[in-house]
């Protein structure tokens, strides 16, 4: 079953996240064309919040992704970034939020949209068809 990353970098000014973006697109070039599983690895600036970006993965099942983040950390290990920066006083620092997801089946079941799977429809929202 596929697995979505979705992950949310705040920098702390619109030209920290600008250099943010280009900092990260050959990484997506090489991670899609490269790793075993990558059907998509993106990056996105926000238009409304210049501050922001978000890095978007799709991957093909949850072991490719394993694979991916066990690389990732073995990159890291070799190849250690600085420490950031001291925070400085009136600058809000770097954020980041990762939200992971694993693709849902979803039909129409008594003209509404419900999970294909029984045990995993919500008790609570019913979307209209």
């Amino acid at each position: 079953m596929a697995v979505r990353i979705i992950v949310t970098i705040t920098a702390p000014s619109a030209e920290a996240a600008a250099a943010g973006v280009a900092e990260r697109v050959e990484l997506c070039k090489r991670t899609e064309a490269n790793e075993e599983g990558c059907l998509q690895y993106e990056v996105f600036h926000s238009a409304l919040h210049p501050e922001r970006f978000v890095l978007i993965e799709l991957w093909s099942d949850r072991a490719a992704y394993d694979k991916h983040w066990q690389l990732q950390q073995e990159r890291e290990r070799e190849n250690p970034k600085p420490p950031p920066p001291p925070p400085v006083p009136g600058v809000p620092a770097r954020r980041s939020t990762i939200e992971i997801y694993e693709q849902q089946v979803y039909k129409v079941v008594d003209g509404i949209w419900q999970a294909a799977e029984e045990s995993a429809r919500s008790q609570t929202i019913r979307w209209a068809g």
